[in-house]
Formats: structure tokens, C-alpha cells, sequence
């Protein structure tokens, strides 16, 4: 049976996209290790135009490796929190197991959500800098010029499912899903 594709802001996203991130590694570093065989072995001898292709060919091959180790710092989203907010989400538009990376911190977020101009989020990981989160999220969309958009992260579950129910009632946006697109744009 044949995995479906998965896309950013899907729940089984980070596990999908790691396993297809580690195939892509190694077969990147299988390439470049059989054109230096091939070149070695065809020769007799290191010093031939092969060597230099199959190092070259080293770049793609660790700058994909450099994706494994990001992929498996993601770490795992519960599925139970995804299903008891999955089912209060009506028509709301929302991202499930994102990681958002900054220069300082990396942030783990269930879920967002966006309402006219309301996003919200939550966190199951205490250690998640929620403050450091909503900062960052303010910034990036300043600089893509979406203003006046209120960012909230949440810790709490019951507090946040309260505030998508609320965020129901309300009208939808125009920029809804031009915030959701930044957002996965912005996350591994």
C-alpha cells in the first residue's frame, strides 16, 4: 500500500516528511559514492575528473543531511490533542504539527488557527517560549506587511479550544490563508 503525500499544516506531515527527507540523503550520498567508485576503479587511481564530481556531488548530499537532523528535532505531536481539537475545529481554517525555526529558538506548535484577524495557537511543550513564539510570528508578518493581526499562543488546551469556539462566530478574513501559507512557509 502506497503512503498518501502529506502537506504542511497535515498532522502526520513531520514523520512523513522525515522518512522521505532520509531517503533523498541517502540516495544523494549513494550517487556520489558510486561515481568515486566508478571513477576509481575505471582508473586505478583517486586523482581523476570522477573524484571531482562525486565531492561536488557531497554538497546536495550534506546540505540534505543538514534536513535529517532538523527533522528529528521535531518532536512528537500527541495525537489525541490533534483529534479533541481536530473535532472542534469547524470551518476555521488551521495547521496541525508545526515547527517554526527562528535564529534563537525553534518553536513546536499542535495547532494554529486564523480568524479575521485573530491567529492563535497551541503548545503541548512546556518548553516551548511562548512569548519568544508570538514575537517572532509578529515580526514575520510585519514584514510581509499583514498588521494588525493578534497573535496568541496557548499552553492550555481547554483555554485554547475555548477560543476557537469563539473564533467560530466570527466573519472570515480576506488574509486568512495568506497567514497560514507564511506560517508553513516559516516552519520545517
Amino acid at each position: 500500500m502506497k503512503a498518501q503525500k502529506q502537506k504542511k499544516g497535515d498532522f502526520e506531515y513531520p514523520p512523513y516528511e522525515r522518512k522521505r527527507v532520509i531517503i533523498r540523503t541517502a540516495i544523494y550520498f549513494l550517487i556520489s559514492i558510486s561515481v568515486f567508485l566508478l571513477g576509481y576503479f575505471s582508473t586505478g587511481k583517486t586523482n581523476n575528473l570522477l573524484t571531482i564530481v562525486a565531492v561536488l556531488g557531497m554538497l546536495p548530499s550534506s546540505k540534505s543531511l543538514v534536513s535529517v537532523v532538523m527533522y528529528f528535532k521535531i518532536p512528537k505531536f500527541s495525537e489525541k490533542v490533534y483529534q479533541e481539537i481536530s473535532v472542534q475545529q469547524g470551518t476555521v481554517p488551521a495547521l496541525y504539527s508545526m515547527y517554526l525555526t527562528s535564529y534563537q529558538l525553534n518553536f513546536p506548535i499542535n495547532c494554529f488557527v486564523v480568524r479575521g484577524s485573530n491567529l492563535i495557537g497551541y503548545t503541548e511543550f512546556a518548553n516551548c517560549d511562548v512569548s519568544a513564539c508570538e514575537q517572532h510570528i509578529q515580526g514575520i508578518l510585519k514584514q510581509n506587511r499583514l498588521q494588525n493581526i493578534t497573535v496568541k499562543i496557548f499552553t492550555e488546551k481547554a483555554r485554547f479550544i475555548d477560543r476557537l469556539v469563539q473564533l467560530q462566530a466570527l466573519e472570515p478574513g480576506k488574509k486568512e490563508m495568506e497567514i497560514l501559507e507564511l506560517l508553513c512557509d516559516i516552519s520545517l
